[in-house]
C-alpha cells in the first residue's frame, strides 16, 4: 500500500493553494451533535434489508457523524452509495458488506461532495481494483473547489489546520469544567471521537469520481437496472438520487433525509421543485441521507416545511421584520406542524436548526444573494 499523502502534497497534486481554503461560520457545521447528547455506544451502522438484495445501512448517532449508505448486491458485483465521514466508517461497512457476498464492489456513487458522504471512498478503492466512482460533472468539481462549502479537498485541509484543533480543545476544556458525571462522561467520548478522526484526516488520500453524469443515466449492473437521476439543484448544485425501478427504492442523499435539511450550501426554491420531481417516481421506501428508512409519504412533508419556510420569510420579509424577529415567529408559527417530526434524533431538531435556516432563506431567496 503507498504511502498516505502529507496535506502539502494533497493540495499541490489537486492544484489547490491552502490560503484559498473556505472560511466557515461554525453554525455550518452541519453534523455535530450537542455536546449533550447522547453518543452511540453501539456499532456505527445498522444493515436493514429493504428489498431483495439491497440494504440500507443506517448510521448510529454520534457525534461524528456518518451518513447512511444504500447497498445494492447485483448478480457479479456490489453498488455502494456514499462512503461516510471517514475512512473507518467506511471500513465497518465494509467488513458487513463482506459478511452477506464475497462479490466485489465494482460502483461507488456519491450523492453530493459534503465531507460525510465522499472521506471513506479510499477504503473501497484499496480493495476493489477498477471500482469505478461515479457522482454529477458538479459534484466532482465542487470536491476540489475552495469555495464550494462543506465538503471536499480545501475542507479537509480546512478541518486539519484550524476547524478540529480548536474543537478538540474545546472539547477539552468543557471536560475541565464539567461537574456532572455523565456530561463530564459524554465530553470525554465525543473527545476521543474528535481525537480519532482528527488523527484519520491526518493522513486521508483523497479518491475523486472516475465517472461523471450530467443527467440522468441508467446503469445495467449485474441484472439489476439502476437509475441515476439529475433532477436540478437542491441540497446541493450536484445531488444525485440513485432510483431502483422494479425494487421501488431511492436513496436522496441529504436531499431528503429524517430531520432538518441543512440549507447553507443548498438552493431552498430549487430545492421544492427537485423534490417534486423526484416524487413522480414510482417508489415506496426512501433511503434517506440520514435516519431511518421513511415511506414516500415523507417526501411531502419534507418539502412541505422547506416551501412554508420560504412562504413565512417572504411575508415577513416584506412586513419589513428583522432577522431576529422573522427567526422567533417562524419557529414558533411553523413548530406544531413540523417540530416534533423534525426532532426525533438528538442530531439536527427543529429549534436548533430552523432559526438559520430561516437566515440562509433570507439569503437566497429573498436577497438572492
Amino acid at each position: 500500500m503507498s504511502k498516505p499523502w502529507t496535506r502539502r502534497q494533497v493540495l499541490a497534486q489537486m492544484g489547490i493553494a491552502a490560503a484559498a481554503v473556505h472560511t466557515l461560520d461554525p453554525h455550518e457545521l452541519c453534523c455535530a451533535t450537542p455536546a449533550w447528547a447522547q453518543t452511540a455506544d453501539k456499532e456505527l451502522f445498522e444493515l436493514q434489508k429493504v428489498g431483495d438484495g439491497v440494504y440500507a445501512a443506517i448510521a448510529a448517532p454520534r457525534y461524528k457523524t456518518n451518513c447512511n449508505a444504500a447497498v445494492i448486491v447485483t448478480n457479479d458485483g456490489v453498488v455502494v452509495v456514499d462512503s461516510h465521514s471517514k475512512p473507518s466508517a467506511a471500513r465497518a461497512l465494509y467488513k458487513e458488506i463482506q459478511g452477506i457476498t464475497n462479490k466485489p464492489v465494482r460502483k461507488l456513487v456519491n450523492t453530493h461532495f459534503h465531507f460525510d458522504h465522499w472521506q471513506g471512498n479510499q477504503i473501497y478503492a484499496e480493495g476493489n481494483p477498477g471500482l469505478e466512482v461515479v457522482a454529477t460533472q458538479r459534484t466532482r468539481e465542487n470536491l476540489t473547489r475552495p469555495d464550494a462549502g462543506l465538503g471536499g479537498i480545501p475542507f479537509v485541509e480546512k478541518q486539519v489546520t484550524t476547524l478540529l484543533p480548536a474543537e478538540i480543545q474545546k472539547l477539552k476544556d468543557d471536560v475541565m469544567r464539567a461537574s456532572n458525571p455523565e456530561m463530564k462522561a459524554r465530553l470525554e467520548s465525543n473527545l476521543q471521537q474528535a481525537e480519532a478522526y482528527f488523527q484519520e484526516l491526518k493522513s486521508f488520500k483523497p479518491t475523486l469520481p472516475t465517472r461523471t453524469v450530467s443527467s440522468t443515466t441508467t446503469l445495467q449492473e449485474g441484472g439489476r437496472e439502476i437509475q441515476l437521476h439529475v433532477f436540478g439543484r437542491g441540497h446541493t448544485d450536484g445531488d444525485l438520487f440513485i432510483y431502483l425501478p422494479k425494487e421501488k427504492i431511492v436513496a436522496t442523499g441529504d436531499a431528503l433525509i429524517d430531520w432538518m435539511p441543512f440549507m447553507n450550501d443548498g438552493y431552498p426554491e430549487d430545492w421544492v421543485q427537485t423534490l417534486s420531481a423526484l416524487e413522480n417516481l414510482d417508489f415506496a421506501q426512501i433511503i434517506p441521507g440520514h435516519g431511518t428508512v421513511l415511506p414516500k409519504s415523507n417526501l411531502a412533508f419534507f418539502r412541505g416545511y422547506m416551501a412554508d419556510l420560504i412562504a413565512a420569510v417572504r411575508k415577513a420579509a416584506g412586513e419589513g421584520a428583522s432577522l431576529q424577529e422573522m427567526q422567533k415567529k417562524i419557529s414558533d408559527d411553523l413548530a406544531p406542524k413540523y417540530e416534533k417530526g423534525m426532532s426525533k434524533y438528538p442530531i439536527g431538531q427543529y429549534r436548533d436548526r430552523v432559526g438559520v435556516n430561516v437566515e440562509m432563506v433570507l439569503k437566497k431567496v429573498v436577497k438572492k444573494a
